[in-house]
């Protein structure tokens, strides 16, 4: 099992907000904290992508991505995940393309289809439905994937038209970096990753997920992909501690972990809280599940008390 630890993009007050001892983002937190996960020997750094997400500074996930890039030698790097309304499909691709070169081969394309939308409209861009999103977004994948391997691209989709693209200089991974899918809609995300996507990221408890991999199951079936051949990523936020008193005293800075309101945007999520024993046992049926990857954001950054402790503690029991 691999893991992966979010580096966040904003803080302060808003309703999805659950870093309790981080008052604002800077580049210099990102980056220590980047630097202190690879240390820690995690496997990878996910960046939200975001434009508002609380009442301080959020910074932008691709700039953020290359920055993290230079700050780092090893762990793969991942938007998780990219909104695609925000970017024009194909510009999307020859940034994603030069970032794996940047990054000496080490991105991962989490894709998906945006659901905050305050922060779009904000900053002036149309809203289409979920439907319209994620088809617009169906065509990014399609036209990427391209782009990346093949010399001149004519495309003519729905949402872009292509005559005579080119991407270079290629991405550094052959022959693509791989591409991730995120969400649960069954209709069309699932839908999505079952013929498109290289992994699948998805939150929520072992029923959920359960019930989520059949219905992808499904559909690869019915495109005549391989199911086995999706990596499956988890993601929770994560509050470890040695003692029972310590995590007590966490959720008491955060106590909506404690006891979540059923109308609380972060009551779907199924978080990590506990000592290092208790998280490797509420791990170990995703891993009976088949999940490949845990991606988490730990409650207490910037602080490296969370990322060190489970780095030491937890992630040897998955090895």
């Amino acid at each position: 099992m691999r893991f992966a630890a979010n580096i966040p993009t904003a803080a302060g007050a808003s309703e999805y907000s659950t870093l309790a001892f981080c008052d604002s983002i800077s580049w210099e937190k990102q980056r220590a904290y980047a630097e202190t996960v690879e240390a820690a020997g995690f496997d990878g750094l996910g960046v939200p992508d975001h434009l508002l997400a609380g009442d301080d500074a959020t910074t932008e996930c691709f700039t953020t991505l290359t920055g993290l890039a230079v700050a780092t030698d090893e762990v793969t790097l991942f938007p998780k995940t990219v909104n695609n309304e925000l970017r024009h499909g194909p510009l999307l691709a020859k940034m994603a393309a030069d970032l794996d070169n940047v990054s000496d081969g080490r991105l991962k394309l989490g894709m998906g289809a945006g659901w905050k939308a305050d922060e779009a409209l904000a900053y002036g861009y149309d809203w289409p439905d979920a439907p319209e999103r994620l088809r617009a977004m169906e065509e990014t994948i399609e036209l990427t994937k391209r782009l990346w391997t093949e010399d001149d691209v004519d495309y003519d989709g729905d949402y872009y038209q292509l005559d005579g693209a080119t991407c270079r200089p290629r991405p550094r991974q052959d022959p693509r970096p791989p591409i991730m899918v995120g969400g649960g809609g069954e209709e069309f995300t699932l839908r999505i990753a079952a013929k498109h996507a290289d992994e699948w990221n998805y939150w929520g408890p072992t029923e959920v997920m359960e019930h989520k991999l059949d219905v992808l199951r499904s559909h690869c079936e019915t495109y005549d992909t391989a199911f086995d051949e999706i990596d499956v990523s988890w993601f929770a936020r994560c509050i470890v501690r040695e003692t029972e008193a310590e995590v007590e005293a966490i959720l008491d800075e955060v106590p909506r972990f404690r006891d979540p309101d059923p109308d609380d945007p972060m009551a779907s999520y199924n978080n990590l809280i506990g000592t290092p024993d208790q998280l490797i046992a509420e791990l170990e049926p995703y891993a009976d599940l088949g999940v490949d990857e845990v991606v988490l954001e730990f409650v207490d950054f910037p602080e490296a008390t969370g990322v060190e402790l489970f780095a030491e503690e937890v992630v040897p029991a998955f090895r």
